[in-house]
């Protein structure tokens, strides 16, 4: 107060300036309120009030703070008043109010300036304070305060009581060993420090900083506070470090007053700011006070690259440390990764692994120096740990586990497929090592998707190429394998040069070579198997080998594979082997349904194939290929479609087929005609295919769809047989109650014409044209549902014969054979064996076709026992050698109970499968353990050996053996056919020698020369005028066909047509001259011949194979399947 007061008088300053003094002085705003009020008397001077003469009432005058008005505000507002500042009369009468003079103070300003509050009880309590005063005097201030207020006079004659002079206490520096920004712990600091300081300013200046503190605000401290000296340096250096301002200079000065004190917060400002200045002094610092305990965490979180160095146990301590500071995981994961370094260097690898799976990896982590650690660690949990950080880890990161060649092989696959699906510029950099990996773990289809993004792979990891292109498992995405496929081309023409990588053991080797059709040791396959296995690896040899039958038995297939499952196999070895078993077990199928054996075994065997996990997509092509050709029903496929190409044409195909096996004729040929209906399948497939939609929708008696078909697709007329045409159409036509109409349809198919001689008026003999029915034909149709493998529905057609065969006997007009007449009499009765020979004999003297036609219709009737049927065979053998040379070969085809034998025209692409092949021997290429994807087949070999087995003969036109050799010196085409194989180009070129391939041809055209004509000319004979414009009509009959067919053959290069009238669509003239010879040849009565054929695959042929059978009297076979269609049994 004193000081207040000393200010405000000083200079002689007027009353209203002295408030505005004092308000600036640390002083005042130390001082409490209670004592301002006896501050502002003194300082405003103020007087005690003048008695009112009218009322005797003391009137006040109070300086401006004295009329200061309260503040608004709800109850409990703080009042402006400096009356309300001091204690109430009622509380100065006690003693805990104050000291003497403060209390008496009181009772006195409220007695003279709120005399109307005053309770004269109080005055003698103010009494005795005032004799207390005067007894024992009063603080000088209270003197000064009298002097300058009359309202307190009175203390103005009180004597001065002896003040003593109030020293500050001594700055105990040490409550300065603190750690900053522990908040509780620095207010508490500082609150001691600046309290030992009689210093207001200090006082006046902390008041802020310590508000600040309490509400965790940002610290505004005046300079005043951050400049001190002396020992209160210590404040300035701890506001300094909590504020984060330069606190050298306050350092310094407390470096004069405690220099190991001002040394440890040195260290703790530079450690806080990440400079390090003695880190194994930091880190060792001894004391429990918290500035200590902050400078070893603070060390610890900066700790230097050596301290890797350190124990496990020093380190744990760290570990320790920064736990209980709370520290930055990533410090703490920093000592764990040195700890976890130190327990494998110390030989600790349980502690080791435990310490690695309480890790986390950050996503940039360098892995570096982990790898090699981890791959040392014993067990498999620090693996199993790596490969659960792969997911967060970037590519860099990525790239250093799949390039560590001592990490397990399985993260290495991870971190790589990672790096493969985010295709991002780490994945180029990494893909060399990706090959032999995905190789090794055999990740086919990633392996894939790596050769097919560039040709260059397919050239520098040939071996890698062809194993996925045999081993790719089949799944949704086709085009992959398609690219696959197309880069093996690649890589057979570069393999020659490279040797095998080091993923590939000599057996995995061995097993690609056999693939790829290449003689292999058998020591490089046998040396793994056991003894079972060796003996049916043997077996399956000798089959496969020259002079074999070609068909690896079952029990040796099923031998070898259990030999292989149980065996120890290399991943790639195990899927190379099984690979090849399940070839070799389709192969089998296939040479079993060449010969015609589609049984059980047949489709279990595809069955149990196509069940397997992984089945390649080679093995999904060739099977497909297989149902095809041959109708083969098989569930599993159907079951891997619709998992993996639902929409797929060939799904729908598949579905077909099994319909078709469980007796679901009318949803199976509605799939089949889908099929035929995709774009997949070419102009030739699709006919095929709405064949056998046709006949399985009259296996289904769905007449309307397979007439509407039959129409919707001209192109099938030449693919069907007029009676099968007549035979949809008179049931389609009686189905829709239109049986006059029906009836009338076959009358018209069987109306025949020809010319008579009759005389006329005048003597003289004339041709006349007579129309007349062929009974024999009509009657022949009764049985014509019966004449498939499978019998066709018998109603409504075989009624509308009868109606027909009746119809015509009423019409006396007819010219019917009385042998006819007497056959059908005979036929509905109960004949004897004798009267159909009988009349048969009679027949044939007239007409042999017509005699034999009988027994023919005899066999077929259903009336006869099998001992009845053996005599009427004989018969009927007995009677074609009497008669066999008045009966043209195209006549014949009819007779199929007589043991004759097909004759077969070979045609060119037929001959060069057989030359490639020789050629493929000759280049030790060998096929056997080689998928059919494009389902080509072996249908050269089929001839060969049914030729062999003596059921048919064999016959190379001219024509035929002049293209050949012309097709043979063409280096280019054969060179072609081995772009798929695995030779090399030198080795191709030292075989393709002219006297090599002289003398294969001349193999080729002995081998299928097993048939000679008796007339030499009659190659010529065939190429007459008569010939040629029967050839020339029928080809412009069917422009449609020849016309889409030459658009898809263009397609695939330009072919070789023939024009006419115009159109270039037509065969070229080697297979007009074939056509010519066959149709020459069917008219001939060829001895031991039952038919002429023609083998090919062409579809100038193909397509039209009905109408040629039905205009020119000869078939067509382009596959085993037809072929078996046309031998006897």
């Amino acid at each position: 107060m004193k000081i207040c007061i000393d200010k405000a008088f000083k200079s002689n300053s007027p009353k209203n300036k002295r408030q505005i003094i004092i308000s600036k002085i640390a002083e005042w705003k130390m001082l409490d309120k209670q004592f301002r009020t006896f501050v502002y008397l003194a300082i405003d001077e103020v007087e005690a009030p003048a008695i009112d003469e009218e009322d005797n009432a003391p009137t006040r005058r109070m300086s401006p703070a004295g009329r200061r008005t309260r503040r608004r505000g709800g109850r409990g507002a703080a009042s402006s008043d400096p009356l309300d500042w001091i204690p109430s009369p009622q509380e100065a009468l006690l003693p805990e109010c104050g000291s003497e003079p403060f209390r008496l103070a009181t009772l006195i300003v409220h007695k003279i300036l709120k005399s109307d509050d005053w309770d004269e009880d109080w005055n003698a309590t103010e009494a005795s304070l005032r004799d207390s005063c005067l007894d024992n005097g009063v603080h000088p201030v209270w003197v000064s305060i009298g002097e300058k207020s009359g309202v307190l006079g009175i203390f103005a004659g009180f004597p001065k009581a002896k003040v003593e002079e109030q020293v500050s206490a001594e700055i105990d520096i040490s409550l300065g060993r603190i750690n900053v920004d522990n908040t509780a712990e620095l207010t508490q600091a500082l609150d001691v420090l600046t309290n030992s300081s009689n210093d207001a300013g200090i006082h006046v200046a902390y008041q802020k900083v310590a508000s600040q503190l309490k509400n965790n605000r940002t610290l505004k401290v005046d300079s005043e506070l951050l400049e001190l000296t002396g020992p209160s340096s210590i404040i300035s250096v701890l506001l300094h470090l909590v504020n984060g301002s330069d606190a050298s200079d306050s350092l310094k000065e407390l470096t004069k007053h405690d220099s190991q004190l001002a040394s440890e917060l040195s260290d703790y400002l530079a450690l806080k700011g990440g400079v390090v200045n003695d880190w194994q002094q930091s880190r060792s610092v001894v004391g429990d006070d918290s500035l200590s305990q902050a400078r070893r965490l603070l060390a610890w979180q900066n700790a230097p690259a050596d301290a890797g160095d350190l124990s496990s146990k020093e380190l744990n301590s760290g570990l320790e440390i920064l736990r209980e500071g709370n520290a930055k995981q990533s410090q703490i994961e920093m000592l764990l990764w040195w700890r976890l370094s130190a327990l494998h260097s110390e030989g600790k690898g349980k502690e080791a692994v435990e310490v690695l799976i309480s890790l986390q990896l950050e996503s940039s982590a360098d892995l570096s120096s982990l790898l090699p650690l981890i791959a040392d660690l014993p067990g498999d949990s620090a693996i199993e740990w790596l490969n659960q950080q792969i997911a967060n880890l970037d590519e860099m990161a990525l790239v250093q586990i799949s390039s560590s060649p001592n990490i397990d092989i399985n993260s290495r696959s991870m971190a790589i497929k990672r790096l493969q699906d985010s295709n991002g510029d780490a994945w180029e950099e990494i893909i060399s090592v990706a090959i032999p990996l995905f190789t090794q773990t055999m990740e086919l289809r990633r392996l894939s998707k790596i050769i097919v993004s560039d040709d260059l792979i397919a050239i520098s990891h040939p071996y890698e190429t062809l194993l996925v292109a045999h081993n790719l498992a089949a799944g949704k995405d086709n085009d992959l394998w398609v690219k696959v496929r197309n880069s093996r081309l690649i890589a057979l023409k570069h393999i020659h040069s490279e040797e095998a990588p080091e993923t590939f053991s000599s057996t995995s080797e061995a097993l690609l070579m056999l693939l790829e059709g290449s003689n292999i040791d058998d020591k490089r396959l046998t040396s793994l198997l056991d003894k079972g296995g060796l003996k049916a690896f043997g077996e399956i040899r000798q089959a496969l080998a020259d002079g074999g039958d070609g068909i690896a038995s079952a029990k040796s297939l099923d031998d070898l594979s259990s030999c292989v499952e149980t065996v120890t196999l290399s991943p790639m070895e195990r899927d190379l082997f099984n690979t090849v078993i399940s070839t070799l077990r389709l192969n089998r199928v296939g040479l079993m349904l060449q010969n015609g054996n589609q049984d059980e075994e047949a489709r279990t065997t595809l069955d149990t194939i196509l069940a397997a996990d992984n089945i390649s997509t080679g093995l999904i092509h060739t099977v497909r290929h297989l149902v095809l050709e041959h109708d083969i029903g098989l569930p599993t496929l159907v079951s891997w479609y619709q998992v993996n190409h639902p929409l797929s044409p060939w799904h729908t195909l598949a579905r077909a087929a099994v319909s078709a096996s469980n007796g679901d004729e009318l949803n199976s040929a509605r799939d089949y005609r889908k099929a035929g209906d995709h774009e997949e399948f070419d102009y030739e497939h699709s006919i095929m295919l709405y064949r056998k939609a046709l006949i399985h929708l009259a296996f289904a008696s769905q007449w309307k769809e397979a007439v509407e078909l039959l129409e919707a697709q001209p192109a099938l007329k030449t693919a069907l047989t007029r009676r099968f045409q007549l035979y949809l159409k008179v049931s389609f036509t009686a189905s829709q109650q239109n049986t006059d109409q029906a009836t009338k349809i076959l009358k018209e198919f069987v109306r025949k014409t020809k010319m008579v001689s009759e005389e006329n008026a005048d003597g003289e003999m004339e041709q006349h044209q007579r129309t007349y029915f062929a009974d024999e034909e009509l009657d022949m149709l009764r049985s014509y549902h019966l004449e498939h493998p499978r019998p066709l529905p018998r109603e409504p057609f075989a009624g509308r014969v009868t109606a027909a065969f009746n119809s015509l006997n009423k019409n006396r007009r007819r010219q019917k054979s009385s042998f006819d007449t007497r056959f059908i009499q005979l036929m509905q009765g109960n004949p004897t064996l004798s009267e159909i020979y009988e009349l048969s004999t009679r027949a044939s003297e007239e007409k042999a076709i017509d005699g034999l036609m009988f027994l023919e219709r005899a066999q077929t009737s259903g009336k006869y026992t099998p001992v009845e049927l053996a005599r009427l065979a004989d018969s009927e053998r007995t009677l074609f050698t009497q008669y066999k040379n008045q009966i043209p070969t195209s006549k014949r085809r009819y007779l199929r109970h007589l043991k004759l034998t097909p004759l077969i025209i070979v045609d060119t692409n037929i001959l060069m499968d057989s030359l490639v092949q020789r050629l493929a021997t000759s280049l030790q290429l060998n096929a056997d353990a080689s998928l059919d994807i494009t389902g080509v087949g072996n249908f050269h070999n089929v001839l060969l050996n049914r030729a062999k087995d003596g059921k048919v003969k064999l016959w190379l036109p001219k024509v035929v053996k002049s293209e050949l050799r012309a097709l043979a010196k063409g280096k280019d085409q054969l060179r072609g056919r081995f772009s798929d194989s695995l030779v090399s180009p030198e080795v191709l070129e030292s075989t393709l020698t002219e006297e090599v391939i002289d003398k294969l041809v001349d193999d080729v055209l002995s081998d299928f020369s097993t048939w000679k004509p008796l007339d030499l000319h009659m190659e010529a004979e065939s190429d007459n005028p008569e010939n040629t414009e029967a050839v020339t009509k029928f080809l412009i009959d069917h422009y449609d066909i020849f016309d889409e067919l030459t658009a898809m053959k263009r397609t695939r290069g330009e072919p070789h047509r023939t024009k006419l009238e115009g159109n270039d669509v037509y065969p070229e003239a080697p297979d007009i001259g074939i056509i010519k010879i066959a149709m020459h040849l069917a008219d001939q009565a060829l001895s031991g011949i039952g038919t002429v054929l023609v083998a090919t695959r062409d579809g100038d042929f193909t397509l039209v194979a009905r109408a040629f059978e039905e205009r020119f009297g000869f078939g067509v076979v382009k596959n085993s399947r037809t072929l078996n269609l046309w031998i006897r049994s």
